[in-house]
């Protein structure tokens, strides 16, 4: 019998507004949490431990995170997840909105966000296998990766277009979003959600995932590919910015965000005809070494928009391996354990690229601007020349 099509898969299409109202509240209050710590006199320091809180939390619940999934069903977590987050910024949006917030309530909202949202994203992941048959899997991923460069660009600038009406206001959408999110999983039918084996909180059950990953060459591959992507990519933004931000360039700090967004949403349209009609193999040689030569050739160019246009051409390209990473993981890894594998994949690469834009700042303080870049392009192009040598890649599609 030949699947419906994927906009009629209701239960996919429920999960897919979900995540997306989620994730768009979450883009929209993130670029407003600065301002209102600013705002409360909380200062540069306390906007660094807002960052420093969000991505601590995110590492505290990684060893759990993936467990819970596994032992109680996606649909539950992803419900009480929101519902959670859904309150913890309502009390947010009351005390901007009563004039009566501080850093430490902005501290715990955020904790409890970044806390929450990796079983969350774990949850959410884990579901696609119940909701979307095998065939459906890659035209679900690519939609996806459109709905995640969609949500970078819109989300900003949402969050800031709201604050600008009232402070309190992207809060409460974020609020909002959460619980009718969580609305529309509670909802979703209930079979194949609840696991048939709880594993236990053992360490040996904690650290499953982790030791699926190390036994698998092509997903270990692919996420140490996503890990150093992610990182050379936010660290060389970074770099753009600060360099446009000294020549006074407005215009040029817009050009940036808008190559980037741009690249992504046209790498996401072309995901899924390549991942069709092209190896594995070719698809991520063709990417590590686009970016690699990306950055390389920032570093010869002292012009925002040419650095620019090429970070949007390195943005192209890794939407594609979101999808082949994601699409593996669906189909070879036990079910039992996905949630757990799930986890590490979603957290640990956010994890060590948010400290790329760190290391650019400090490097940025001691190194000419060039040199910087030139750092940033050695480990992409390590990975591209490691697999070229490699046989980690030559995984045959299903």
């Amino acid at each position: 019998m030949t699947a419906p099509a994927l906009y009629r898969n209701q239960t996919y299409v429920r999960l897919w507004i979900a995540y997306t109202l989620s994730s768009l509240g979450t883009f929209a209050s993130l670029v407003s949490l600065p301002l209102v710590v600013m705002a409360s006199s909380g200062g540069p320091l306390g906007v660094g431990l807002i960052s420093f809180a969000g991505a601590s939390c995110m590492l505290l619940a990684l060893p759990w995170a993936g467990l819970l999934v596994d032992r109680v069903g996606w649909r539950p977590v992803m419900v009480r997840a929101d519902l959670v987050r859904g309150i913890a910024f309502g009390v947010l949006t009351y005390t901007v909105a009563t004039h009566q917030v501080s850093v430490g309530v902005v501290l715990a909202v955020t904790a409890v966000s970044g806390a929450l949202g990796v079983p969350f994203a774990s949850a959410t992941a884990t579901a696609l296998r119940s909701a979307i048959p095998t065939a459906q899997r890659p035209a679900a991923l690519s939609a996806n990766q459109s709905r995640t460069a969609l949500l970078t660009l819109l989300g900003p600038l949402a969050g800031g277009a709201l604050y600008g009406v009232s402070p309190a206001l992207p809060f409460a959408v974020d609020a909002v979003s959460f619980l009718v999110s969580a609305t529309l999983v509670a909802t979703l039918p209930a079979t194949t959600a609840a696991p048939a084996d709880r594993p236990a909180a053992h360490w040996t059950d904690i650290t499953a995932g982790w030791r699926f990953l190390r036994r698998h060459p092509f997903l270990r591959n692919m996420t140490l590919t996503v890990l150093v992507a992610d990182f050379g990519i936010q660290g060389v933004i970074v770099v753009l910015v600060v360099t446009a931000a000294a020549s006074n360039d407005a215009l040029g700090t817009g050009l940036i965000t808008a190559c980037t967004g741009a690249g992504n949403l046209l790498g996401s349209a072309i995901t899924l005809p390549a991942v069709r009609h092209a190896r594995p193999r070719t698809l991520i040689l063709a990417t590590t070494w686009t970016g690699a030569l990306a950055v390389s050739a920032i570093a010869g160019t002292d012009r925002v928009l040419w650095g620019a246009l090429l970070a949007g051409c390195f943005c192209v390209a890794t939407p594609v391996i979101g999808v082949l990473t994601n699409r593996t993981l669906l189909d070879d890894v036990p079910q039992e354990i996905l949630g757990r594998v799930q986890s590490v994949f979603q957290t640990v690469p956010r994890l060590v690229a948010s400290t790329g834009p760190v290391l650019a700042g400090l490097l940025l303080g001691v190194l000419p601007t060039r040199a910087v870049v030139l750092l940033f392009a050695l480990p992409l192009a390590a990975l591209a020349l490691y697999g070229t040598l490699s046989g980690t890649l030559d995984r045959k599609d299903r």
